[in-house]
């Protein structure tokens, strides 16, 4: 099995006071991380993994804490003279200690590239006397290199090779599967344990079962390491190869039971890739591609796609099954608009569908430098309290009245201490298993002193940690003062009853600002620059607050022309 290559990530920031990590911080969350996995996961583990983490443990510290240094560096291959660890009195006793274990290699690297990748320019030039190329940058001095006659690249490998001493580290694969274990997820890794220990993420608390695991068998755990690589492998094609695009889509991971997680994610991905054919004019793969595909938006791939090829009964016929059973309310709604445009082309008689139209204003600003949203609600502002929330408000209110439900011990859906959210967060299974505590809970609904009160206590002790649904830096104790008191408690349940539907789709395409005018009140508004529309996600929200009597618009800003005297 081969490493998955590594994943570029957004940095983590850290703010306020820094505590200080503990000597030897890295060894422990390493011993932490794999030790649990080894043990919960003995049943599914081969041999070779398992004697992996036995030679790591039969190293003494000093070799363990050169591996897991190396481990967690980009590359398999060092110079040992390049390396630099305080806390490692004698780097080569610990290397050849983990050469005896068989966790690195101390022999120099065979490859050309290898070598080259371990040296700067200059060193390059010096060494392979080359300094008539000094004028060429580091990638064209490889080049120039590695286009060499073959009699100078082995001279180039021998005194490159000569130049210090190698260490060589197996067992990254091992490494990678024991995380993806642990997480159930490669998009994680073991600095959730330092960014956690630095406080700059705090999980909430909930209850980790001593069995619970992500994968219950060890096929489960390869379709989905297999998932990984091939999200790797995909950025390395070449875009513009429909053969290879779709050699390669023939390679995922087939699904394996009910595993939704699975199936989400390689379904995807073959979109992905079936939409790069559709690009490329390779119809007949794109096709083969979307009829393998479940989850949205497939089937209406499927249907566009033979639209354009006035396929209009197979297209009819499709957008009915979708129409029978839709997969969310986003793929309802396009097959209802689909199906209209194959009937029209049938001739099969058809009630047009009334067209929803929210309601809307026109605003004229000067431009002032800000984003249109901002400079709208600072207009607003001028006549009451305005804030831009989005996504932020609804949800983070939701996610502070549910925060128990949210994180209540429902069997498997916890396994890690780094988890922002249950498993099944975004399946139908979140409501489904909850049911009972959903409805207990919404019978707080009928009184506005209870919600405000378990509104309030949630923020005052949950302030700071991870939940799906609340955004801390945008909810202010002014706008939650605001919100409870002027917006109707039966427009919150409105809304979270809606959320709840489909936490994967309706926890996004709320309005931008949320304006509290001076005369009471309240009033959603949604700002729209030139040329800017709205999104689908948006328009299903504005016709649901229609439904539900909540106060909401939309805000088509443009800007005043700017006019200058010309001094004569």
């Amino acid at each position: 099995m081969s490493a998955v290559p590594d994943r570029a990530k957004k940095p983590k920031v850290i703010t306020g006071d820094v505590p200080a990590l503990q000597n030897g911080y890295y060894v422990n969350n390493f011993h932490t991380l794999v030790g649990h996995v080894t043990s919960l996961y003995s049943d599914l583990l081969t041999n070779e993994e398992k004697r992996w983490y036995e030679a790591i443990c039969l190293s003494n510290d000093e070799a363990q804490r050169l591996y897991i240094r190396l481990l967690g560096r980009k590359g398999s291959f060092f110079r040992l003279s390049r390396l630099d660890y305080s806390e490692i009195e004698d780097l080569r006793l610990a290397a050849a200690g983990l050469d005896k274990q068989g966790l690195v290699c101390c022999e120099p690297p065979q490859q050309l590239a290898s070598l080259l990748s371990a040296f700067t320019k200059p060193e390059l030039l010096k060494i392979l006397q080359l300094n008539d190329l000094r004028a060429l940058s580091r990638p064209q001095l490889i080049q120039h290199i590695e286009q060499s006659d073959e009699d100078s690249k082995v001279c180039f490998v021998l005194r490159l090779q000569s130049q210090d001493q190698w260490i060589c580290v197996n067992g990254h694969a091992h490494w990678m599967l024991m995380q993806l274990c642990f997480f159930g997820n490669l998009y994680q890794d073991s600095s959730e344990f330092i960014v956690s220990q630095l406080g700059a993420s705090t999980y909430a608390d909930y209850t980790i079962e001593p069995s619970a695991r992500a994968f219950t068998s060890r096929e489960q755990i390869d379709a989905h390491w297999r998932y990984f690589e091939c999200t790797a492998v995909y950025e390395t094609l070449n875009q513009r190869s429909g053969s290879e695009l779709y050699d390669f889509s023939q390679t995922l991971p087939q699904p394996i039971g009910t595993d939704k997680n699975l199936l989400r994610r390689t379904d995807r991905l073959r979109v992905t890739i079936a939409r790069q054919l559709e690009r490329l004019g390779h119809f007949e793969n794109a096709m083969l591609l979307y009829e393998a595909c479940i989850t949205p938006p497939a089937r209406e791939r499927r249907i566009r796609r033979l639209m354009k090829e006035l396929s209009w009964d197979e297209a009819h016929q499709i957008a009915q099954s979708v129409l029978a059973k839709p997969h969310n309310e986003a793929e309802l709604l396009v097959a209802q608009r689909l199906s209209i445009q194959c009937k029209k082309s049938l001739g099969i008689p058809f009630k047009k569908p009334a067209i929803f139209k929210p309601a809307s204003t026109k605003l004229v600003l000067a431009h002032q430098g800000f984003r249109v949203e901002e400079q709208a609600r600072r207009f607003f502002a001028a006549s009451g309290d305005c804030f831009n929330t989005e996504n932020t408000l609804v949800n983070g209110v939701f996610g502070l009245f549910i925060w128990d439900i949210v994180f209540h011990p429902v069997p498997g859906v916890f396994f890690n201490p780094f988890q922002r959210a249950p498993a099944d967060f975004y399946q139908p299974e979140f409501y489904q298993q909850r049911q009972e505590l959903f409805q207990d809970r919404f019978k707080e609904l009928t009184c506005p002193v209870h919600f405000r009160s378990r509104i309030e206590l949630a923020f005052n002790q949950h302030y700071g940690k991870q939940n799906p649904l609340v955004r801390w830096q945008g909810l202010s104790v002014e706008l939650l003062e605001l919100s409870l008191e002027r917006i109707p408690i039966s427009h919150w349940q409105a809304m979270f009853d809606r959320i709840l539907l489909s936490t994967r789709e309706n926890t996004k395409g709320f309005p931008d600002l949320v304006h509290f005018p001076d005369s009471g009140g309240y009033e959603f508004i949604e700002i729209k620059g030139p040329g800017d529309v709205l999104q689908e996600n948006q328009r299903r929200w504005m016709k649901y607050f229609d439904q539900h009597d909540v106060a909401c618009r939309v805000v088509h800003v443009s800007y005043r022309a700017i006019t200058t005297n010309a001094k004569k």
